[in-house]
């Protein structure tokens, strides 16, 4: 039975007292002999990343629970930072250059492991065996995983999320699909998906089957296992690790010519809108149950999370598994921790951060908010809880789930959910390794500027015809080896060959 969360501040800091020493919710779970108990407490600053929009009423609040519960501990308090999301980048840049106060950092999501290991922004963990002797719970929870954020034997990031295999493919909404008398498969090809979509229009009702706008154009990613280097794979990918472990040019591969055609032909048959410059979000159609079906990754919690707001609006969620459960690179770092360069005390964010893994109390209050204010205990349950829907952290993940809340409708079969995803997973021969572009930053550029030219037209299918398509794909892969794309690729393919013999 997991502990139920203290409401108050008061109690929190008579509880704090009691149950340091006490096994999994005190720093017993961490070394307490490298916390220094008599010097001033030290103030942890944390990226927590929300959507545009958001502003937390009750922040103080949870500051304040959570210090109640630290502060006796492992000697710290916390500063909660919420960010948006479409300001995460240019707030961590601006924070890191301006030495501004900020401790821990949000890796993942739209800010790329990848992206930031040459931009001195985060600090090895491995400095001092910072990791080791501060994040023993790190080591001892994630394992293996740690290796995500290992580059060049540089521990710059820890995984997030203890879970980390993810399915991909499409949500659809199943009260649409009951309704019209549709049957999707729980797992199928793109064919099979084809199929369901044509089914769709064929209906004559007005739903749009699958909106492709301004915001929402590579679904390629949630139908092939291919696993990408750099962003939109500017350093190639690897098409299908569990076959061959070659680099190639993602856009020259036959797998992406019959993706833009498919395209096309989606486009000319009104499966996807006309209207390829809207930028509307395809979540507002979906609320709106004007959109059939959108890509996605599955795990028990997305989905979860996903069926509480399709209940809010009058409908439910099904999935369809385009590629099977696998833990990647991809996966393991889309939502990762990191300490700032300019973090006046590494050692106290490490703390503070293995506490989060053994302190459910803590981990509760930041993925959930407070008892009473945020959510509320479903009725004869301690440990499942009824959002209110008045903190939504949708980009936050920590604790170890294994003690904490579980958020209805999920139920007490949650945990074994997540552990059934994790252990029918594929773990890729991949995991582990990160591309150097230490001598590719020009290319980059370069590469990057052909990719956003030629993409939005291929993927959206709004050339002219299938032999437009197929030309302007051509001019493409010529644009990509003139800006140095083969090259990175070669030197990508000569590094992985040399990681993968050293193993």
């Amino acid at each position: 039975m997991k502990k139920k969360i203290i409401s108050t501040v008061l109690t929190a800091c008579m509880m704090a007292g009691m149950l340091t020493g006490t096994g999994a919710y005190s720093v017993a779970a961490a070394d307490s002999s490298v916390i220094n108990m008599d010097e001033d407490p030290y103030q942890v600053a944390i990226q927590m990343v929300v959507l545009p929009g958001t502003e937390v009423a009750d922040e103080a609040a949870m500051e304040d629970a959570i210090n109640a519960i630290t502060l006796p501990a492992i000697n710290c308090t916390v500063d909660l930072q919420y960010v948006w999301i479409s300001e995460l980048q240019n707030t961590t840049s601006l924070a890191i250059a301006g030495n501004e106060k900020i401790d821990l950092v949000h890796v993942g999501t739209v800010q790329s492991l990848s992206s930031l290991v040459g931009s001195d922004i985060l600090y090895d963990m491995n400095t001092d065996d910072l990791l080791q002797t501060h994040g023993p719970e790190l080591v001892s929870l994630f394992g293996d995983l740690l290796n995500s954020g290992n580059v060049g034997g540089k521990q710059l990031a820890v995984p997030a999320r203890q879970y980390c295999a993810v399915k991909k493919g499409f949500y659809y909404n199943k009260t649409i699909a009951d309704k019209l008398g549709i049957t999707v498969p729980e797992k199928g090809t793109l064919d099979d998906l084809e199929k369901v979509l044509y089914e769709v229009k064929d209906s004559g009702e007005d739903i749009m089957c699958h909106f492709v706008g301004g915001g929402d154009m590579n679904l390629m990613a949630w139908m092939v296992p291919y696993e990408a280097f750099g962003s939109e794979a500017a350093y190639g990918a690897v098409m299908d690790s569990s076959k061959d472990l070659t680099v190639e040019n993602l856009y020259a591969t036959d797998t992406y010519k019959d993706y833009i055609l498919r395209m096309y032909k989606w486009r000319q048959d009104g499966i996807i809108a006309k209207d390829a410059t809207d930028t509307s979000s395809s979540t507002d159609y979906q609320y709106s149950q004007q959109l059939f079906c959108g890509q996605g990754d599955y795990t028990p919690e997305q989905m979860n999370d996903n069926q509480v707001v399709a209940a809010q609006n009058g409908f439910e969620y099904g999935y369809m598994t385009l590629v099977d459960s696998s833990i990647t690179n991809s996966t393991a770092t889309e939502y990762m921790w990191g300490i700032a360069t300019n973090s006046e005390r590494p050692d106290k964010a490490m703390d503070f951060l293995n506490f989060l893994y053994s302190n459910a109390d803590v981990a509760n209050i930041m993925k959930y908010g407070l008892e009473g204010t945020n959510y509320n205990f479903a009725e004869g349950s301690t440990d499942i809880i009824e959002s209110n829907g008045s903190y939504l952290p949708l980009f936050y993940q920590g604790g170890n789930q294994k003690d904490m809340y579980i958020k209805a409708p999920a139920g007490e079969d949650y945990i074994a959910q997540c552990e059934a995803q994790e252990a029918e997973a594929t773990v890729s021969p991949l995991l582990g390794y990160m591309f150097d572009d230490t001598d590719f930053q020009t290319e980059a550029s370069v590469i990057s500027s052909v990719i956003s030219e030629y993409t939005p037209t291929l993927q959206n299918g709004l050339c002219g015809s299938e032999e437009e398509t197929l030309a302007y794909l051509d001019e493409f892969v010529n644009a990509l080896d003139a800006a140095g794309m083969n090259d990175a690729i070669a030197a990508n393919q000569e590094q992985l060959d040399a990681w993968l013999a050293a193993k």
